[in-house]
This record gives structure tokens, C-alpha cells and sequence, in this order.
């Protein structure tokens, strides 16, 4: 992964951007600490999306045996399952 200060991503940040753009994730430091991390669209995305299942998951898990809630053994496989079509 790619690592930039914050000074210098403001003045390379069109080309940092572009290369975030291409799949290189960049991360951001301040006095040598990261910060932050730049990615595609695309990619946060996919985490957006997975981290909805982990979410759904603890909830399912949490609520475990209520009437009309799936079991996080349900949720886990149709999430995989998703994952797995979508690629």
C-alpha cells in the first residue's frame, strides 16, 4: 500500500486520485501516523457491502432465537453465497 504525508498529498492529490483510482489504495499519514486511507469507488463499495453482512451477522446472532429471525448460521451462508455470485 502506498503511503503519502498529508503535505504531500495536497500537492500530489490529482495523481494520488488517479492511482486510487487504478486499485492502489493510499494511505495517509500526519507526523508519520496514518490517518486515513484513499481507495476506488468500487472498493469501498465491496467493504460497505461486506461489513453490512458482519453487521447483519451480529445482529442475527445477538437476536438468536426470536420468532422470525434467521440464526447468523443462515445469515453467514447466504452472505457467502452472495459473495460468492457477485465475485
Amino acid at each position: 500500500m502506498n503511503r503519502a504525508s498529508v503535505a504531500e498529498a495536497r500537492r500530489r492529490f490529482a495523481q494520488l486520485l488517479r492511482e486510487a483510482e487504478a486499485g492502489r489504495p493510499l494511505t495517509f499519514l500526519r507526523r508519520g501516523w496514518p490517518v486515513a486511507v484513499l481507495v476506488s469507488a468500487s472498493v469501498y463499495d465491496e467493504l460497505e457491502r461486506r461489513f453490512g453482512y458482519l453487521r447483519a451477522l451480529e445482529t442475527s446472532d445477538r437476536l438468536g432465537g426470536r420468532s422470525g429471525v434467521p440464526d447468523a448460521l443462515t445469515v453467514a451462508r447466504a452472505a457467502r453465497e452472495e459473495l460468492e455470485t457477485r465475485g
